[in-house]
């Protein structure tokens, strides 16, 4: 027991200060760290504050600490139940080009959204940054997309393979479509049904667009 509360607080750490990390690197500038940095000191103080003046709440802290540590040291059966397997790399690479659309990338966070619509469990960043580095697909510290600011997300140029081409519909039934005379181009010509078996072929004129070819064709009575 001692020894798992001690793996999971090594845990707890560690991904609370890589969390920590990676935010203030997010911002671009540096009064963006410097903001941030701020908003991080304040709170900080004030729960320390608040833990000199009642010794209850520094029992109820450890008290949710050992919960935290607990879970977070949970054997690898136990994290891995009800777990859907990984996604494969290309299916990976598929949705993230879906996502991306014509942006220059797209957010950790959004992925996760994705993937909790397409498998109906909850995903977080934590999982999609592992999901990633499990197919070899790299992540960057800002990436901006329109609407949303920058955050840890992946780039379009960090991307394997290249966005699918949208599918041509043929025309129903494997029919070739004719050619409408007031849809025509200026230089496609069209065939009319002149009547007692004669046809016209009728082209434009490409010089004179006012102006119209008309070769006839009867066809011979047997």
């Amino acid at each position: 027991m001692i020894e798992r509360l001690a793996v999971g607080s090594s845990a707890v750490v560690t991904n609370a200060c890589r969390g920590i990390a990676e935010w203030l690197k997010a911002g671009e500038k540096v009064s963006d760290f410097v903001i941030r940095l701020v908003f991080l000191v304040i709170p900080v103080a004030i729960v320390w504050s608040v833990f000199r003046a009642s010794t209850a709440s520094m029992w109820g802290f450890t008290a949710l600490w050992c919960v935290a540590a607990w879970r977070a040291a949970r054997p690898a059966q136990e994290k891995s139940e009800g777990k859907e397997p990984a996604l494969h790399p290309d299916d990976l690479a598929d949705l993230l080009w879906e996502l991306v659309g014509d942006r220059k990338g797209v957010h950790l966070a959004q992925v996760a959204q994705q993937l909790a619509k397409e498998t109906g469990r909850t995903w977080s960043v934590k999982d999609v940054r592992q999901l990633l580095e499990a197919a070899g697909i790299p992540t960057r510290h800002s990436v901006r997309v329109p609407g949303l600011g920058v955050a840890v997300g992946v780039h379009r140029q960090d991307i394997p393979g290249s966005p699918s081409p949208a599918p041509q519909s043929p025309s129903p039934g494997g029919v070739e479509q004719q050619v409408n005379p007031a849809t025509a181009t200026a230089t496609t010509p069209y065939v009319r049904d002149l009547g007692g078996g004669a046809t016209g072929t009728f082209t434009p004129d490409p010089d004179q667009p006012n102006r119209t070819h008309v070769t006839v064709t009867k066809t011979a009575e047997n």
